[in-house]
């Protein structure tokens, strides 16, 4: 029973924290705000010889929290951009920590682009893969 009693107030105080945080703008003006590209990306990729298939799960940092509507507004356009990015990418330059920094820094581009031709500005600060499978 006092374990009970225990996990009840922890969240009852995590639910309160939450609320609070959110009725003060998001807990504060430093807090970044990240979100998913969903579903995961799944694209052939080519290996020389034979086709190979990626799956990818991405998340973006926005610089702001009004952006998250955007980036879900522009989804279909966003998706477009990195699918054609993605599909274009040889498995040998996956490989290494350099070929995927490279990889991210260009879905950056991608999305900014497709932000700014839509909305006017690019943001997002970065792009980060969460889970990347080559099969």
């Amino acid at each position: 029973m006092p374990l009970i009693r225990l996990t009840l107030i922890m969240i009852g105080l995590i639910i309160f924290a939450n609320s609070q945080a959110s009725a003060e703008g998001g807990g504060g003006g430093g807090s970044s705000l990240y979100v998913p590209l969903e579903p995961a990306f799944v694209v052939n990729v080519n290996d020389g010889k034979r086709v190979r298939h990626m799956q990818i799960k991405l998340q973006v940092k926005l610089k702001q929290a009004r952006f998250a509507s955007y980036i879900e507004e522009h989804n279909p356009a966003i998706r477009n951009a990195l699918v054609m990015l993605l599909s274009g990418q040889e498995t040998s330059m996956l490989k290494t920590a350099a070929g995927k920094q490279k990889l991210m820094d260009e879905a950056l581009a991608a999305i900014q682009q497709v932000l700014e031709e839509n909305i006017g500005n690019t943001g997002i600060d970065a792009v980060y893969f969460t889970d990347l499978i080559i099969q």
